[in-house]
């Protein structure tokens, strides 16, 4: 299977911390791939490099490069704002923005210049149902996000990621603040999403839930990605830096 997302020899640092050593990693498109490892050990920034996040850290050196669909995201002529379209991110803060539902999910195609009503009403409808919430908030698209629960937020703010048709969606740790019933009803969603054709990568320290949800593994220790394989491969095989 052809990678959607590659990274070649990537080194980062953040001034003189050199926090990601040379990381290499082809990630399939159509799947779930699931960055783990303990806290601290790089995954989380590493999540960020595919789509320029670390662009906005201003003591932030990359070296190395990642390719999307073949073409290295850090050449000179790529434009941040429209890579970050196509490979959307959920974080692991719900961050709905202080406006209706509604408005929500159709900000990002306005700022693209979506403008027919009918248009956004179908954006808006298909996002929230891919991710798993229109049937609770149908009746009240016109009222403040900040009413919806933790985990109702979180699936808003991934159905505002949905509403720009990305290739890619990366997940930080999506359900850390979320309690259990809330937990089961993100993974599914991610599964549901991938099973659309979408890639998913998740971070995530919880190994059970790396092993719920995802079809391939990457651990990650001290800046290193140390073991990448198949899930069941990973949690087949025992390993001492993931015990």
């Amino acid at each position: 299977m052809e990678p959607i997302l590659e990274a070649k020899s990537l080194n980062l640092w953040y001034g003189q911390n050199h926090a990601l050593h040379d990381v290499s990693v082809a990630i399939p498109e159509r799947q779930i791939t699931a960055f783990i490892g303990p806290s601290g050990c790089g995954k989380s920034t590493f999540l960020r490099t595919l789509n320029r996040m670390n662009d906005l850290i201003p003591s932030v050196k990359i070296q190395g490069q990642v390719d999307f669909h073949g073409k290295n995201i850090y050449d000179a002529g790529v434009d941040p704002t429209l890579l970050r379209k196509r490979i959307g991110m959920v974080f692991q803060k719900a961050n709905p923005f202080p406006m209706s539902i509604y408005d929500n999910v159709a900000y990002g195609p306005r700022t693209h210049g979506v403008r027919s009503h009918a248009k956004l009403d179908d954006i808006v409808e298909r996002s929230l149902r891919s991710a798993a919430i229109w049937d609770e908030v149908k009746d009240r698209l016109r009222k403040n996000a900040l009413g919806l629960s933790g985990g109702q937020q979180q699936r808003l703010c991934i159905a505002r990621t949905l509403a720009m048709k990305p290739d890619v969606v990366l997940f930080d740790e999506p359900c850390s603040a979320l309690d259990p019933i809330s937990t089961y009803s993100i993974e599914e969603t991610i599964r549901s999403i991938a099973s659309t054709g979408i890639c998913c990568i998740i971070v995530t320290h919880n190994m059970e839930q790396a092993t719920r949800v995802s079809d391939r593994t990457a651990f990650f220790y001290v800046g290193n990605m140390v073991e990448t394989g198949t899930t069941k491969q990973i949690f087949s095989a025992p390993n001492d830096q993931r015990l």
